[in-house]
């Protein structure tokens, strides 16, 4: 059995069911989805790429591994000199990028399981045999001259090629990433001509790809293909930074004042529409602030911005307390029950009190504007890592200045709905139950033939086990 995960960074479900419609898409539709199926599924929180991977690539969320988001802090290191101030204000958008792999929490990734594994274009290599990442240098000249220059169909079409050259080689799992649609959304928006023009890249690359097995005679491998993450069109640019600054607290961010002097707080911006806050960055704590250690006027005075559509932060048990304007409540686990607790009002607008498994409050929340909101919010803050403070973006709205270079058009990141739903196909029978793309590397397992050890627990479950228990 050999299986080819293909990751599409940034696409969304209604932009692939359209080209679908169209017949824009023949490929995906007849060697992918024509024999197995696509559904739209949830991915985690913070939305956004690299954080995102963690789900296919070890089963587990984010939060599970320590990673809450694509920029975090450090506490115990941000007090030391400005080498260790550097360090610790993580950002894995620049030169520390490859510190992914090793801030990742022990635990054997995809690769580390399937030693027989390929991978192209992915900033997570962790377990990897030495040559088995393909394209590393290409991926690093020509993403740089995208992310700048918009030319992110050259990087599409380099990983083309090696996906290509690679139909008639020995390996069991194939891991190929293509960054051109959610690059060009960036710069443009999610429906722009260009940006469809990429699903149309990937799709003849599957062309290409299937065509080249063909002419060597071999069998085709089972087909999984994702997004990370969805995309809207930014309106409004809320920079909590810049504003914190104006109320008077001097704030720690990226990326030219990780050493400020004197900084009140921390700003931790993911996608951009997501940002986690650190009260009082220098002053030598090591553990995360609950919700009656967080400034009362500073919440309050957030919460009030148009961007803000959620805040949370952990309260002073062991839950999660969510707030939206006029409406709070708190979220806990007690095994595999999920309590909703509203204490003013109703945040996720579900009818009040809930205590439900992790699985059927998935499906209560799938049709709300924030889409498995609990389990996600308490899979980020299982992490020490953490902010003590996060807030989601609404529609239309990030936390980040235009000042950007280059500015972001259009975004992700936050629990809305947009952000949150992506595509995912494959080539084997898929539930009708809602699937998360935590999934997926168990089912991938699962169809390899390749067993967990013992001593390994993952967060997503096989769909085939989902497929049959809702049959």
């Amino acid at each position: 059995m050999r299986a080819v995960f293909v990751l599409i960074d940034g696409a969304r479900p209604d932009v692939l069911r359209e080209l679908l419609a169209r017949g824009d898409l023949p490929n995906l539709a007849r060697f992918v989805i024509e024999p197995g199926g696509w559904r739209v599924g949830t991915t985690v929180f913070p939305s956004t790429t690299g954080v995102a991977y963690i789900p296919f690539l070890f089963g587990r969320y984010p939060g599970s591994t320590g990673i809450p988001g694509i920029r975090w802090l450090d506490r115990a290191a941000a007090t030391g000199g400005w080498r260790e101030q550097w360090r610790a204000a993580r950002s894995y958008c620049g030169v520390q990028g490859p510190w992914l792999n090793s801030d990742i929490a022990p635990a054997p990734s995809m690769f580390d399981l399937v030693p027989e594994s390929i991978a192209i274009c992915t900033p997570i290599t962790r377990g990897l045999a030495n040559g088995a990442h393909r394209i590393p240098l290409r991926r690093a000249i020509l993403g740089s001259a995208a992310h700048y220059l918009g030319t992110y169909p050259a990087l599409d079409r380099a990983v083309q090629e090696a996906w290509v050259a690679l139909a008639a080689a020995p390996w069991r799992f194939l891991f190929v990433v293509f960054p051109g649609i959610d690059g060009t959304t960036h710069l443009k928006d999610p429906w722009h001509p260009a940006v469809l023009d990429g699903y149309r890249l990937v799709d003849r690359a599957l062309g290409a790809f299937v065509a080249r097995v063909a002419r060597s005679g071999g069998e085709l491998p089972a087909f999984f293909v994702a997004a990370d993450h969805g995309a809207t069109v930014m309106k409004e640019h809320c920079d909590v930074a810049v504003l914190l600054e104006q109320w008077g607290f001097a704030t720690l961010r990226h990326p030219m004042h990780v050493w400020r002097r004197g900084a009140r707080v921390a700003t931790m911006v993911s996608g951009n529409a997501s940002v986690q806050l650190y009260f009082e960055p220098r002053s030598g704590r090591e553990t995360p602030r609950t919700e009656s250690e967080i400034p009362r006027d500073v919440l309050q005075r957030l919460l009030a911005l148009p961007a803000v559509r959620l805040a949370a932060c952990r309260d002073d048990m062991d839950g999660v307390v969510m707030q939206t304007r006029g409406a709070r409540a708190r979220i806990s686990q007690t095994l595999d029950l999920i309590r909703y607790q509203p204490t003013d009002g109703d945040p996720l607008n579900l009818g009040g009190y809930l205590e439900l498994d992790d699985r059927e409050l998935l499906a209560r929340t799938r049709n709300t504007d924030l889409p498995d909101a609990p389990r996600q919010l308490l899979q980020l803050f299982q992490s020490a890592r953490a902010g003590d403070l996060v807030l989601a973006a609404g529609p239309g709205a990030d936390f980040r200045g235009p000042w950007e270079i280059p500015e972001h058009r259009a975004g992700h990141g936050s629990l809305i709905t947009e952000h949150m739903e992506v595509p995912i196909a494959a080539s084997v029978p898929l539930p009708e139950s809602p699937i998360r793309t935590v999934d997926l590397m168990p089912t991938m397992l699962d169809y390899l033939g390749v067993a967990l050890p013992q001593t390994i627990t993952l967060d997503g479950t096989p769909l085939s086990a989902r497929a049959s228990r809702y049959s």
